[in-house]
């Protein structure tokens, strides 16, 4: 049975990137027709103002490609899938909102950044009602190492939980900015998840909180199993020089994916290491800002992090392969303390 669950999370991964490609191929020929491209920021790095008009939204033609896959393979019955595919869609559609504003009214580069977080936590607080609906939440957040030192926060939980996926949602979306590069980045904790929900399907857990994620565990890797393959189709259309950006649709989409399966295998910690990448861009934009207002200087010559190494000169493919090799060791160095658990 194990064994079988592999095997189909494998088959729907080659599934899902073998629609994305061919849907990216139906959504790059139809924006270019219609001359729907993305406008660029005149601050960033003048090599981006080649990329004027790039199709954005790209997003939308991998989660249909998730949509499509996860109903041939019948999995929509399962309560995971369903949250998981609530946090997809329900973020996307915030990211969708501000890719149609940026392609209809350039002037306004997007919805305004108040306007987006509510939007973010609205969305946050419907999940976290769904979950707590479906009894597959509890307010224990897991300790990395030390399942005894796993701490119940109680009251404060719903607070962390809407901060947790924000963060997440806002990291991968900051990330977004170079070709090739948040796709690049997510797939390693997306597979650190992937491997984990898989070890708890097959009942392997080291606590009674994670019992909780153990029926799932294995519904969460088949999804994340096939958001890798089709985010390998979107990298078809958005290797150098891109084709097609996935915009903040995609993003969004991304980053609540890896927060909600976090969340529901209770590993919220081990998320975070294997995260890295995305979390020291956040944190660059957040000093950039903070640095700004109070003390009028910059910390970075331009933020978020890849653009500032780009201002120095590094070439766009070298930044990119340099955080896809941190990304990987830090999923790397996060499997090994999750290791930690059973020894």
């Amino acid at each position: 049975m194990a064994i079988l669950a592999v095997f189909n999370g494998l088959l729907a991964l080659l599934v899902s990137c073998a629609i994305s490609i061919v849907l990216g191929f139906i959504y790059v020929k139809v924006m270019r027709k219609l001359e729907l491209g993305q406008p660029i920021d005149a601050d960033i790095p003048e090599n981006h103002l080649e990329k004027v008009g790039t199709p954005t939204g790209g997003g939308l033609f991998f989660l249909i490609s998730i949509t499509v896959t996860t109903l041939i393979f019948n999995k929509m019955g399962s309560p995971q899938i369903k949250i998981l595919m609530a946090s997809m869609w329900g973020f996307a559609f915030v990211g969708l909102v501000d890719d149609l504003m940026k392609v209809f009214k350039p002037a306004s580069f997007g919805l305004k950044s108040s306007r987006k977080l509510a939007m973010q936590v609205l969305v946050a607080a419907l999940l976290f009602w769904l979950i707590s609906t479906a009894s597959l939440q509890t307010t224990v957040v897991s300790h990395p190492w030390f399942p005894s030192l796993s701490w119940d926060i109680g009251f404060w939980y719903p607070i962390a939980f809407l901060f947790y996926l924000v963060l997440f949602v806002n990291s991968v979306n900051i990330t977004d900015g170079l070709d090739t590069l948040a796709t690049q980045v997510a797939i390693s904790p997306l597979l650190l998840l992937a491997v984990i929900g898989g070890i708890f399907g097959l009942g392997f857990h080291s606590s009674e909180v994670q019992m909780l994620a153990s029926s799932g565990g294995g519904d969460v890797m088949f999804l994340l199993l096939t958001t890798i393959g089709a985010l390998l189709g979107f990298l078809w259309y958005n290797a150098p020089k891109a084709q097609v950006f996935m915009g903040d649709t995609g993003s969004h989409a991304i980053g609540a994916l890896i927060a909600v399966s976090a969340l529901l295998l209770k590993v919220e910690l081990i998320a975070l290491i294997g995260s890295l990448v995305f979390l020291v861009e956040c944190c660059s934009s957040f000093l950039q800002i903070v640095s700004l207002r109070l003390f009028n200087k910059k910390i970075f010559k331009i933020a978020p992090l890849h653009h500032h190494y780009e201002k120095k000169g590094v070439a766009e493919g070298k930044i990119v392969v340099r955080l896809q090799v941190v990304s990987i060791l830090a999923s790397v160095g996060a499997a090994i303390m999750f290791i930690l658990r059973y020894l």
